[in-house]
């Protein structure tokens, strides 16, 4: 069976060719035929020539070649189904477990992709319909990793490229936004009055290295603390606990000075026998 990584990258050609003329066949269909109206008509078409070769040959031959040389029965589409279903079904609970972990940010990087990926469908499907975004998406499906893999360091080196000069664009934009924004914020500081000193004496700015610390700044360093990544489960061994200190029984027993670390014997004194 030809995994889906071999026909995406073109390796069995005549395999993925198969696969990818028959997508394209499908959606076709499914864009010109009406699907309901195409299957009824194959199945009174059928039904209707079957009917009429039965009738004549038993009128003339004396014997139905419908129900002689017919299919005699039916085929075993419960033993085809069942068990891709039982396969599919025992996927499905490992899929609503990561389904429900990425909805509950348990990573929130990981969530954080998810809704960007949600918001980029949302916003193809609010401008194409369903079957155009079938098409382009089986052509991307079976053209672009080949490219991919074709052109994969110009892509990379181009990408990388791409990233700088977004990272420098948002610092410059991010810098203006915030100069152009003071004045704004000095005045609206100025209305507020009792409200803006209330706010500063809950929150009083601190100085580190001469440069004021807002709350503004200092909510961002605890934002930034937060972690994107789940943190990794802490493991204890058994060298983390205290070693016992070992005794010794018999007349005396050896006691641990638990402040000096230093061990003395005690002799326990025997009790005469009273008759």
């Amino acid at each position: 069976m030809t995994s889906s990584c071999d026909l995406m990258y073109w390796r069995n050609p005549v395999e993925t060719g198969k696969v990818f003329g028959g997508a394209l066949v499908a959606l076709l269909v499914l864009k010109k035929v009406n699907l309901i109206t195409f299957v009824l008509r194959i199945l009174y078409t059928t039904m209707f020539a079957t009917a009429s070769v039965e009738f004549l040959s038993k009128l003339f031959l004396g014997q139905g070649l419908v129900t002689r040389y017919g299919i005699q029965s039916c085929p075993n589409v419960v033993g085809f189904l069942k068990p891709r279903i039982d396969t599919a079904l025992t996927q499905l609970p490992p899929a609503m477990a990561k389904f429900r972990t990425t909805l509950m940010a348990q990573s929130p990087k990981t969530t954080f992709k998810a809704s960007g990926v949600l918001y980029v469908l949302c916003k193809l499907f609010s401008v194409m319909s369903l079957w155009t975004t079938l098409l382009v998406g089986t052509i991307a499906a079976f053209t672009l990793p080949v490219v991919y893999k074709t052109f994969q360091k110009e892509i990379d080196a181009t990408v990388a490229q791409g990233v700088e000069a977004g990272k420098h664009h948002a610092s410059a934009l991010q810098s203006t936004v915030s100069e152009k924004a003071s004045p704004y914020m000095k005045q609206l500081d100025e209305k507020m009055g009792p409200v803006s000193g209330f706010i500063k004496s809950r929150v009083p700015a601190t100085r580190v290295g001469g440069s004021n610390v807002t709350a503004e700044s200092s909510t961002a360093k605890l934002a930034a603390q937060v972690p994107f990544e789940e943190p990794a489960q802490a493991t204890t061994s058994s060298a983390d606990f205290p070693t016992v200190p070992s005794t010794h029984l018999g007349n005396g027993h050896i006691v641990t000075d638990e402040t000096t670390g230093l061990a003395h014997e005690v002799h326990e004194a025997h009790e005469p026998i009273r008759q």
